[in-house]
């Protein structure tokens, strides 16, 4: 039986003398399909806050249980970016209830002047109450009770946030049928927040000559320009023995039009390239290094564009650069004025330096510095990179302390982790992440703070995914903690994490490998939602 709670939310706007309302029916989801995540066990109050832009947030505290089936709601006030939070607790919050649960809505504008259109209509809107410090299944407002899982087994794929908040989830690879042949998809689909549904997307491709040319893609590079577009540069097909065959497509989705556009051919030619990093800095100029050419060849060409360009977007190499590397760290650090290249491997020997990059006008150079910082010998390859104090300083955790290239070799994986100062360029050590793992997740949420998940480790000499999480938080001295978070409910690498709009962490699919070396290329999908801190 479905637990859902509903109110009407009734907003007064002007047109032209006469007062005319928008109704907006919003439907709180207090079920999940996994028990251990039920969002409504142990709740007696729920708090309701609107807050939005130019306006005093407005709250709501009613008392609740399983029975309860209406709530008052604040009124909303004409204005942008309005957003509805509904927060659970196990007492009154204004006597030190905790918090059990919470969820919030996309942001949503409420007009001044109401179209004809609206009115004596009702918009509907959708809160999904989920557990906090939780990895929750994935319910949808229409089927609670049912877990949400990918449309296809994926992995080395993308997850894009998009400016509508919806999530782009593009290409990767799985396992033909009952062997261990890799196939790399074209398939693409869509996380909908709104609906909490996972919604078929168009295909990576482009329409050539009336047809449509499919462009399966794995270990591509994506990330969202200024104009709201997803970039997806790069990848890798398959070919006999699963020898991987690296594309130089650079591929521009625009949601607006569910449609594809491409970079023409350039001089020189575009490098292909796969399992590479990209970055983009604080004036949207991109930065693509590092990955595989083709025959197993280290990329050492550098590459940019220009995603602010009006009248044409290109792609460019860096002249000069010469940057051979593998599983490097690639982030934009002291707020975007540089694009930071930590570690990797050259394919014989791992490398510690940290190279900067800046845009000087009319192209990316490399910085001379008379001191440049090193990550700890030997250095570390494959490791997670994330953000934090508001985009100043990267955090490097875990990778791998050797230098192989060999998918058969067992790596040595690290549990350390280092902290890149970006306005003094300076790197210190950082808290350790746990279990030694390399190719783990990591993610920096609404709250500033960074969720670390899953990877690959050894035990002996036989490597397994893991299933570990941590929680890394930036002190306000300069110091840097971290604790343990609930395990993934089931191990995995190659998966993606991808923060939402309402500062939630999208988990997605990855491979999950025994000791055994068995395989399998997993569908699941699950939300962390972090303890939002009192207000």
């Amino acid at each position: 039986m479905k637990r859902l709670l509903s109110a009407a939310l009734l907003v007064a706007s002007l047109t032209g003398c006469e007062p005319k309302e928008v109704n907006y029916a919003l439907n709180i989801v207090t079920r999940n399909c996994d028990s251990a995540a039920d969002p409504f066990n142990g709740v007696q109050f729920l708090r309701i806050r609107v807050t939005g832009k130019d306006m005093e947030p407005k709250t709501e505290v009613t008392s609740a249980n399983p029975a309860t089936r209406s709530l008052k709601i604040p009124e909303i006030p004409a204005g942008l970016e309005r957003v509805i939070e509904v927060r659970g607790y196990d007492a009154d919050p204004n006597g030190g209830g905790k918090i059990i649960s919470v969820g919030r809505t996309l942001p949503f504008d409420v007009p001044d002047v109401v179209p004809e259109e609206l009115v004596g209509g009702s918009l509907k809107k959708n809160v999904i109450l989920r557990k906090v410090n939780t990895f929750a299944p994935i319910v949808s407002a229409s089927a609670p009770d049912q877990c949400q899982s990918l449309r296809v087994e994926r992995a080395g794929h993308s997850a894009t946030l998009m400016k509508s908040g919806k999530v782009f989830i593009a290409g990767g690879f799985n396992l033909k049928q009952g062997t261990a042949e890799r196939k790399a998809l074209a398939d693409v689909e869509v996380y909908n927040p709104e609906t909490g549904a996972f919604e078929l997307g168009k295909p990576l491709s482009l329409t050539l000559q009336s047809s449509i040319v499919e462009l399966p893609s794995a270990y591509h590079a994506a990330i969202r320009i200024p104009n709201g577009q997803v970039v997806v540069w790069g990848g890798e097909t398959y070919g006999v023995n699963n020898v991987a065959g690296p594309k130089t497509t650079i591929l521009f989705y625009d949601e607006t039009v569910d449609d594809y556009g491409a970079l023409g051919p350039r001089n020189p030619p575009a490098i292909p390239r796969s399992h590479h990093q990209m970055a983009i800095d604080a004036n949207g100029k991109v930065l693509v290094a590092g990955g595989i050419k083709a025959s197993g060849r280290l990329a050492e060409e550098v590459e940019w564009l220009d995603a602010n360009n009006k009248t044409e977007i290109t792609s460019k190499v860096v002249s000069g650069a010469n940057l051979p590397r593998m599983g490097a760290t690639v982030m934009p650090v002291k707020n975007g004025e540089f694009i930071a290249i930590a570690g990797g491997t050259n394919g014989t020997a791992l490398q510690n330096d940290i190279v900067f990059y800046k845009f000087t006008g009319m192209t990316f150079a490399q910085q001379s510095l008379s001191t440049p910082p090193r990550l700890a010998e030997p250095g570390r390859r494959e490791a997670a990179g994330a953000l934090i104090r508001d985009g100043a300083d990267l955090l490097v955790l875990g990778g791998y302390t050797d230098a192989s290239l060999n998918p058969a070799a067992t790596p040595t994986p690290s549990a350390s982790s280092e902290v890149l100062t970006g306005a003094s360029g300076t790197i210190g050590a950082g808290p350790d992440v746990r279990v030694a793992r390399g190719e783990l997740c990591a993610v920096t949420m609404g709250d500033g703070s960074v969720l670390a998940t899953g990877g690959r480790t050894v035990d002996g000499i036989s490597p397994r995914s893991d299933a570990t999480a941590v929680l890394i938080t930036p002190g306000s001295n300069g110091g840097v903690t971290s604790i343990g978070a609930p395990n993934l409910p089931r191990a995995r690498y190659g998966h993606t994490c991808t923060t939402l709009a309402d500062g939630t962490v999208l988990i997605t699919g990855g491979i999950n490998e025994s000791t055994t070396g068995s395989i399998e290329i997993l569908k699941d999908a699950y939300i962390y939602t972090p303890t939002p801190a009192a207000d």
